[in-house]
């Protein structure tokens, strides 16, 4: 039977760039994903463990844990939804909101893919040329849109927004999104704001600093009416069994967290010393760091980098920006060691 399915399919979805995660390979280290390569505690093995024993059910802990996020957060528990990973979330409130959105390059390539998959317009200015957030000329451009999405730290640049100029944003009475998905290597945070500012949804996960990557787990914290509205569009047992246990142990042994974050964030400056005597390197607030590597292209950067069995992450040009960007995590103190002597000679 011949089958030709641009007769069915929703004409803006042959437009959209599929979004391509970082290459992972057995017995490689990996530096591509900022993951946090410590692994999780000891906590969240066991748990991991012990819940293998009820995949057979439905998840049911999702209320234990949204207690327990509201606690970490120091919200309430109605300011809280799960999701299966913070793109989920992201994908819920880009379907309840009205569009256009508005975003930032260079930023993560998800936020415009999940608007083009609802047939919505994603407008994006540039960064200033040192990544800064360019204040003005987003507000200006926000008169188009009605929903606003910020990461901070950024990724892939790892800068930040000021409170002053979140504040600016929010003032303009659209729905904001602030992507938090770094903030535990940051430490500052726009949660306390949505008390002041019923328009802001900030976005956390389990993925980065606790160590959850494989089990996409997030959460979104927002004001109750905003929370209840998301939930109306929220598929049922959205988050699996795993991941709730997971999360759940992770908050319970957060001291571990953060002594793997405070090493990350040690090494972060020791790399970003190193890498900066052959690269420009940007300086971040998150477990990465962003370079320029020209004159060598990024691919080539990349390549040299693989044949001696470390992967990171090769963007290349970014659109309006001279320059060739290449990412890297911040591994495990020995996985940077290993990272800067392979850098000698390129």
């Amino acid at each position: 039977m011949k089958f030709d399915i641009s007769k069915f399919i929703k004409p803006w979805v042959m437009e959209i760039e599929p979004y391509i995660p970082g290459k992972t390979m057995k017995g490689y280290i990996k530096l591509a994903s900022n993951e946090n390569n410590y692994g999780p505690s000891q906590r969240v093995i066991e748990a991991l463990q012990k819940g293998i024993e009820e995949v057979n059910i439905y998840p049911y802990r999702d209320e234990e844990l949204r207690g327990k996020v509201a606690d970490y957060c120091k919200v309430d528990r109605e300011n809280v939804i799960l999701g299966n990973g913070s793109d989920e979330l992201m994908d819920l409130i880009f379907k309840i909101f009205k569009g256009p959105i508005l975003g930032v390059n260079p930023s993560f390539s998800g936020y415009k893919i999940f608007t083009l998959a609802l047939g919505e317009k994603y407008l994006e200015i540039n960064l200033k040329e040192d990544f800064g957030f360019p204040l003005d000329e987003f507000i200006e451009k926000s008169k188009e849109a009605n929903i606003l999405i910020l990461c901070s730290p950024n990724n892939p640049t790892g800068g930040v927004i000021s409170e002053e100029d979140i504040k600016a944003v929010l003032d303009q009475g659209k729905i904001t999104v602030v992507d938090e998905a770094y903030y535990e290597f940051y430490g500052k945070s726009f949660v306390p704001l949505i008390s002041e500012y019923p328009n802001l949804i900030v976005l956390r996960t389990f993925a980065k600093a606790f160590a959850l990557a494989g089990l996409r787990i997030g959460y979104a914290i927002s004001n109750s009416g905003i929370i209840n509205a998301l939930y109306k569009v929220k598929p049922p047992f959205n988050v699996n069994s795993l991941a709730l246990v997971s999360a759940i142990a992770a908050l319970d042994s957060k001291d571990y967290m953060k002594t793997t974050v405070e090493r990350i964030k040690i090494d972060r400056e020791i790399l970003f010393r190193e890498l900066s005597k052959k690269f420009k390197a940007f300086r971040s607030e998150a477990n990465f760091i962003l370079m320029d590597v020209s004159p060598i292209k990024a691919t080539e950067f990349f390549e040299n980098l693989l044949k001696k069995g470390i992967i990171v992450r090769a963007f290349g040009k970014f659109s309006g920006f001279v320059g060739e960007y290449v990412r890297i995590s911040v591994g495990t103190s020995e996985e940077n060691r290993k990272l800067i002597e392979a850098l000698e000679d390129i």
